[in-house]
């Protein structure tokens, strides 16, 4: 099936909206795109909200699928309404972004970068201290200032609506019909707008997930502010004496753990179930102030603050329990999706190859996976999306070969960072993308795909090297101030 469309419009203005919004522009067929963006400037997730209070503001309503709902809407418009807490709380719409206070990324340039935009050398102080000047993570304001720069060297400003929140999308007759509200000082403003097309690229670190630990709600109850979800971290100096436990073995558990560190007390406590990501195995667990759980939380005992575990061991005393558990999705603006998502099992229903709705070839989606080459795959879904919504591309197969893609993957993966992954058949689905895309037309700028290169595969096997070396420099400093004190002590007991 193939569309042909003139009017687009795109939700997001981070790494995903950025390149899309490129790739649109280039094709040169578009009459209309626009960008519609939330927060104040582009950057998406890579914005730093410092300045608002992180909190979950009901763990019972997220945990039963009643968070981040639609809002109520005006009858008629444009219309003018006063500020309230149901509309505007940043909290209760989840737009505040997970950033700490010294978030870097964890993946090369090479890999993370845009074919024709790579990343600045710039690195900040502490990474030039831990990792010398050849290393290849860079500050998070950096990365956000070069998901900014995509959109003021291609002149997309024109196409954004910053601090503009799409508050519900519809299709109607044909048409997908926008409503967006602006938030101004003291008012927000509300109008429609109507488009061919939507583009999806509003991310999936938003809703955070927890598991459902059997008396989690009544140990939240009993002590608030002690159950902390990774996206509400800031910095390690706010659990200074504190024992504190990390659940979760991916990325964010890793960071967070190692941040938390130099401030809490000895040991923190990383409880992992089963295995941890391949790619860092047990290295960042492995240090003498850190004390691997490796078992079921049984329960939260909201009388004596004790966690109970599976084997019958218990921890007492924990000042705080960090949830590095990761994010589940939620669109509620768009309401037919949304359904899908919440009868679903943390994954992004009807959608074939994580980009394409299976009923309605007129709504994509840019960047709601996972598993590695971020960014690059959003470049390469961009400009499938972008020759797709022209009328370039080549044809999507059947909705029933879609479907059975989508249901083999189910069977197979059920829901999670498995199902949306696409590790590690990463050259399958760049390909995939590249040959949908087909080449730019002749007197466009279209962009072009790159054949997907093996080397790649190489320096993303390569690129963990870094993070591991810190950790076991981490490690072994940490040995030798032991052994350090245990001498002294032995001395000091002479």
């Amino acid at each position: 099936m193939t569309v042909k469309v003139r009017r687009v419009a795109v939700i997001g203005a981070g790494p995903a909206g950025a390149i899309v919004t490129d790739a649109l522009a280039k094709e040169q067929v578009f009459d209309t795109i626009r960008v519609f963006d939330r927060r104040p400037v582009a950057g998406g997730t890579w914005i730093h909200t410092p300045h608002l209070p992180a909190a979950i503001p009901s763990l019972s309503d997220l945990l039963e699928g009643k968070a981040d709902v639609p809002v109520p809407i005006p009858v008629q418009f444009p219309a003018e309404t006063a500020k309230s807490e149901t509309v505007n709380s940043h909290q209760r719409r989840f737009s505040d972004t997970a950033q700490h206070e010294h978030l870097h990324s964890n993946i090369i340039p090479s890999i993370m970068s845009y074919t024709n935009e790579p990343f600045p050398e710039t690195l900040s102080p502490r990474v030039l201290d831990k990792y010398g000047p050849n290393a290849p993570f860079r500050h998070r304001e950096t990365i956000r200032e070069w998901v900014e720069a995509i959109f003021i060297r291609g002149g997309y400003n024109r196409f954004l609506e910053l601090s503009t929140t799409v508050e519900r999308a519809e299709k109607r007759d044909g048409e997908w019909i926008l409503t967006l509200r602006k938030e101004n000082p003291g008012r927000d403003y509300w109008w429609q707008e109507r488009f061919d097309a939507l583009v999806v690229a509003s991310g999936h670190y938003n809703l955070p997930w927890l598991p459902e630990i059997p008396g989690l709600l009544s140990y939240d109850t009993r002590f608030p502010g002690r159950i902390v979800h990774s996206k509400h971290f800031r910095n390690g100096d706010q659990f200074k004496n504190k024992r504190v436990i990390v659940i979760g073995g991916s990325v964010s558990a890793h960071e967070i753990v190692h941040e938390v560190l130099p401030f809490a007390q000895h040991p923190v406590y990383a409880l992992v179930r089963g295995e941890p990501i391949p790619a860092f195995g047990w290295t960042p667990f492995q240090h003498p102030h850190i004390s691997l759980v490796r078992k079921e939380i049984l329960r939260l005992d909201a009388s004596t603050g004790d966690i109970h575990f599976s084997d019958g061991s218990s921890l007492s005393g924990i000042d705080h329990i960090i949830f590095a558990t990761g994010y589940t999705f939620s669109l509620p603006y768009l309401a037919h999706v949304q359904d899908r998502i919440q009868k679903a099992y943390r994954r992004l229903p009807g959608v074939y190859q994580h980009t394409f709705d299976i009923l309605d070839p007129s709504l994509t989606f840019i960047g709601m996976l996972g598993g590695g080459f971020t960014f690059r795959v959003y470049e390469w879904q961009a400009v499938a999306v972008a020759r797709h919504l022209a009328g370039r591309a080549k044809a999507l197969p059947p909705i029933a070969e879609q479907q059975a893609w989508e249901a083999q993957r189910v069977a197979a993966k059920r829901g999670g960072k498995d199902y949306y992954s696409i590790a590690p058949d990463y050259q399958a689905f760049f390909e995939f993308l590249r040959d949908l895309a087909g080449e730019s037309v002749a007197g466009t700028t279209g962009r072009s795909l790159p054949k997907f290169n093996p080397e790649w595969l190489k320096e993303w096997a390569g690129m963990i090297e870094p993070k591991i070396r810190g950790f076991e420099d981490s490690r072994r400093k940490a040995e030798q101030e032991e052994r350090a004190k245990a001498k002294g002590s032995g001395r000091a007991k002479l």
